[in-house]
């Protein structure tokens, strides 16, 4: 299965329309994000594990593909974990639910499996309001 989320980049203080499909395929336990991602971004894979076991979810005997697009832009800060977290939970079956493609969603994952805010957010609440994200779920933060 193929799973879509929608979040938000930034490009400096200007924020765009991101989306996150994933899928899964059984196959050596694997991780691979594609899309332009930094080193931040590719640091995401190990938080996702960690954070999925620790809440109790297995991806063993799972190979998972990432991609963020738009794929020409350059992909930047681990802003992207929870919303890629939630694409591997759809694409495995293990979360069903139906997302609205105009909800957003952005935070970066503790190893406990706890989402803590991440610089960039009051950038990405703007944009989100610009680009037509009408719900935007992401961690408290009480500096916005």
């Amino acid at each position: 299965m193929c799973a879509k989320v929608t979040s938000i980049g930034l490009k400096g203080m200007e924020g765009y329309r991101l989306n996150v499909e994933v899928k899964t395929f059984v196959g050596n336990d694997s991780i691979r994000i594609v899309g332009l991602p930094d080193a931040a971004v590719k640091e995401s894979k190990e938080r996702i594990f960690a954070a999925l076991r620790s809440l109790g979810y297995t991806v063993n005997g799972q190979k998972i593909i990432i991609n963020l697009s738009p794929s020409e832009q350059k992909k930047s800060g681990p802003m992207f974990d929870l919303p890629m977290a939630i694409g591997v939970l759809l694409s495995l079956n293990e979360l069903i639910v139906s997302i609205p493609e105009n909800t957003g969603f952005i935070g970066v994952l503790s190893l406990d499996g706890g989402i803590v805010p991440v610089g960039g957010m009051l950038p990405a609440v703007l944009a989100a309001k610009r680009i037509g994200i009408n719900r935007l779920y992401m961690p408290y933060d009480e500096n916005l």
